[in-house]
C-alpha cells in the first residue's frame, strides 16, 4: 500500500514544542543566490549579506553566561523564544540549528495532514523568515529570487546529535565541491 500523500515533517511530532531543530532551506532550483565559495571562504551576494543580517537578529550564543541578554528580537508574542544557535549560509542554501523555548505550557493536539500554522512553531518561524527574505528581494530589484517551497528539518534528539550538526554546519563552507 502507497501512502496518498508524503509527509515532510516527523509524524505526529509537536513542532512547537521546546527543542532543538536542524533546518535547511534551499533556493529555488539551487541557484546561486547568496554568494560564491572560493579556496573555502564565501563571498556574499548582496542577497546573502542580507539573509545573514536577518539570521543574526535571532543568533544567540550559547556560551554566554545569558545568551539572550543582547538578543530583544527572539521573543514571539511573549510566549515562545526562538533563536537560532548555529548557522551557515552557502552560495544555494541556509543551514541554521532553531531552538524553541515555550514560556506557558500549553495542549498539544495532533494534527495531520494540511493544517493552519501553529503559533511558535518551527513552520511558523520559517515562513515568516523565507517570507521576509522574499519581500526584502522583491522591493530591491531581485525579483528572481526564490525559495524551495518546503525546507528540510531535523528534530535533533541529544546533545551528541547537537554536536554533530553543529560541527557539520560550521565546516560546510570548507567541505563545498
Amino acid at each position: 500500500m502507497y501512502k496518498k500523500n508524503k509527509q515532510y515533517r516527523l509524524y505526529n511530532y509537536d513542532y512547537s514544542q521546546n527543542g532543538y531543530y536542524f533546518i535547511t532551506i534551499v533556493t529555488k532550483d539551487r541557484e546561486h543566490f547568496f554568494g560564491k565559495i572560493a579556496n573555502q571562504e564565501i563571498t556574499l551576494t548582496v542577497i546573502g549579506e542580507y539573509v545573514k543580517s536577518n539570521i543574526l537578529k535571532f543568533y544567540v550564543d550559547e556560551d554566554l553566561d545569558n545568551p539572550y541578554q543582547n538578543n530583544p528580537s527572539y521573543i514571539n508574542a511573549n510566549t515562545t523564544i526562538t533563536s537560532i544557535t548555529e548557522w551557515s549560509v552557502l552560495p544555494d542554501h541556509i543551514h541554521l540549528i532553531v531552538e524553541i523555548i515555550n514560556l506557558e505550557n500549553k495542549a498539544y493536539s495532533s494534527i495531520t495532514g494540511l493544517s493552519p500554522l501553529v503559533k511558535g512553531s518551527v513552520s511558523s518561524f520559517i515562513n515568516h523568515f523565507k517570507g521576509h527574505v522574499k519581500k526584502w528581494c522583491n522591493e530591491n530589484n531581485f525579483p528572481a529570487f526564490n525559495w524551495q517551497s518546503r525546507f528540510h528539518d531535523r528534530v535533533i534528539r541529544n546533545e551528541v546529535e547537537y554536536e554533530n550538526i553543529a560541527l557539520y554546519i560550521r565546516n560546510n563552507v570548507l567541505n563545498w565541491r
